[in-house]
């Protein structure tokens, strides 16, 4: 399985056409639609967020082929599902290992890069799944006072 990195350009039509069809996901408008978005926005959508989004454009699509789809791309393993609190499931076209910051005054979802991280008492486990997920502060959030930490943590 190829990772996806993050990386700075962006990708045309034509890219994510050919990355679904070397993952074998038959083309549909709706599947390229968005995966575009996934991977060219990284704002680690809802599924409500994703169909609020391509609906602008694609006023046909319902909120049942976004749910599909997206089940589609968790099976071909071409996104990853990112849950950071309770019944709220956002999804990430970057498969590579990073972790992840939730701001609790805006509620955008950030990509942490990970460049070490030592973890101790694993001797005899096989590890299938590793996840790193913060809660805090983003830098404009910070700046603006936005977050109140004792009304949040009293």
């Amino acid at each position: 399985m190829e990772n996806i990195t993050i990386r700075a350009k962006r990708w045309s039509l034509e890219e994510v056409r050919e990355y679904l069809v070397q993952h074998d996901i038959r083309m549909s408008v709706y599947r390229l639609k968005i995966f575009e978005y996934l991977i060219n926005e990284r704002t680690h959508p809802t599924a409500e967020e994703i169909y609020e989004v391509i609906k602008k454009e694609i006023p046909a699509i319902s909120p049942a082929t976004v749910y599909n789809t997206l089940r589609l791309f968790l099976e071909k393993k071409i996104i990853q599902l990112v849950n950071m609190d309770k019944n709220e499931a956002r999804y990430d076209a970057t498969l590579s290992w990073h972790g992840h910051l939730k701001c609790l005054a805006c509620g955008r979802v950030f990509d942490i890069h990970i460049e070490s991280l030592k973890l101790g008492s694993l001797d005899g486990f096989e590890i299938f799944e590793k996840h790193l997920n913060l809660k805090g502060l983003c830098p404009e959030c910070l700046k603006i006072k936005k977050y109140d930490r004792e009304v949040k943590y009293g």
